[in-house]
């Protein structure tokens, strides 16, 4: 069940006492706070990248708790709301793996996949032919990211790396693929959350 909005705002407000020394993350965490609203596409993805920069700034408790925010949003065929839950649901099957917890990892994983079996059977077919093209790495960035290196553009960079992250989260929670298997797919994320914990 779904938790109310503003017990879902009160753990915003939470993230952001606790993050002063990150004024970015804390001013991201009190945004919403005051605005989160589920039914929207916007504080939905604010919300997912303030769950990947707790990550990133090793917070993986408070990181949880901003992930569970989205987490217990039901699927309802909405892809612009789907996408930011998607993404976070990959960072808790993260942090439940780091934290030896596979079975609610795999809850996760089976939340994530679960999706791509609604509909008709003409649904689900285009559905199944989507996510095996993600699976071999059709919605990596890595071209993005060398075009912002050769430019000398470190924002750019390090925003699209961030992005990279929940490409990766989301191929390792399902598996990976022949052409991106599980173990590439870990040092690929390992060098990316480096390369950011280092920017």
């Amino acid at each position: 069940m779904e938790a109310p909005i503003e017990a879902k705002r009160g753990v915003f407000a939470v993230v952001a006492t606790q993050m002063t020394n990150r004024p970015k993350v804390a001013r991201l965490a009190s945004s919403l706070a005051k605005n989160f609203k589920p039914t929207a596409s916007d504080p939905l993805e604010r919300a997912k990248n303030l769950a990947y920069l707790l990550y990133v700034h090793e917070q993986p408790a408070l990181c949880l708790q901003v992930c569970q925010l989205l987490n217990d949003i039901t699927f309802k065929s909405n892809y612009n709301l789907w996408t930011w839950v998607e993404l976070t649901l990959a960072l808790e099957w993260k942090l439940r793996m780091d934290a030896g917890q596979p079975m609610q990892a795999q809850a996760c994983a089976n939340s994530i996949r679960d999706t791509y079996q609604t509909g008709s059977e003409t649904e689900r077919l285009q559905k199944t032919a989507t996510l095996d093209r993600r699976l071999t790495g059709s919605l990596l960035y890595d071209t993005e990211i060398a075009k912002a290196q050769q430019s000398g553009d470190k924002t750019g960079e390090k925003n699209w790396r961030m992005i990279q992250l929940g490409a990766l989260l989301f191929l390792e929670a399902l598996g990976g693929s022949s052409t991106l298997p599980v173990s590439k797919l870990e040092q690929q994320f390992a060098f990316n959350l480096a390369k950011l914990r280092r920017a």
